[in-house]
């Protein structure tokens, strides 16, 4: 009895850790992560410490206009073409404060090490933590459970925790 109580507990806690996982996958799955080099890890940092919170919402807002323009995305988004170009503006003027005055020496410093492309490299980082603030949203949190709620979860669970991965975890399986 206390074992079954014991391997319902584990089991609980491992459908949490995949709940976690897929929610993380599905959010971020996309990014493309680079193999980057000192000086672009430096603007990196310098593009997250130097963005403010009114930033990284421009940031969020201008990334979901510019999804929305496509084909298969249009229907689910009403946004004008007014907001789309106040957006760009208010984007670019964000891009050029932090590139030009707040990380320049950084950016100077990636474009002659790695060239032109890098810079743009060194924003994923701030995608990155800008998506993480994205997910700590309550309402975004409710929305990606949703999805959840239609994964089976115990098959998934059942499926890749071998009985080599339970005994790891302390309990004996498969024996």
């Amino acid at each position: 009895m206390l074992r079954h109580f014991y391997n319902t507990v584990i089991q609980h806690h491992l459908i949490n850790k995949v709940r976690a996982l897929l929610i993380a996958v599905s959010l971020l799955g996309t990014t493309q992560i680079a193999l980057a080099g000192p000086t672009v890890d430096q603007l990196s940092d310098c593009l997250v410490k130097a963005t403010t919170a009114t930033d990284k919402t421009t940031v969020l807002q201008w990334t979901f206009v510019a999804l929305s323009a496509h084909p298969e995305l249009k229907s689910f988004s009403n946004v004008t073409d007014e907001q789309r170009n106040q957006l760009d503006q208010k984007f670019a003027q964000v891009l050029q404060r932090v590139i030009v005055e707040q990380c320049s020496a950084q950016t100077k410093a990636v474009i002659q090490a790695e060239g032109l492309q890098a810079v743009g490299d060194s924003f994923q980082e701030l995608g990155r933590s800008t998506g993480e603030g994205i997910i700590k949203n309550p309402e975004v949190k409710q929305q990606l459970k949703g999805v959840i709620r239609y994964i089976d979860l115990n098959k998934l669970v059942t499926t890749f925790l071998t009985p080599d991965i339970w005994n790891k975890l302390g309990v004996v399986r498969g024996k």
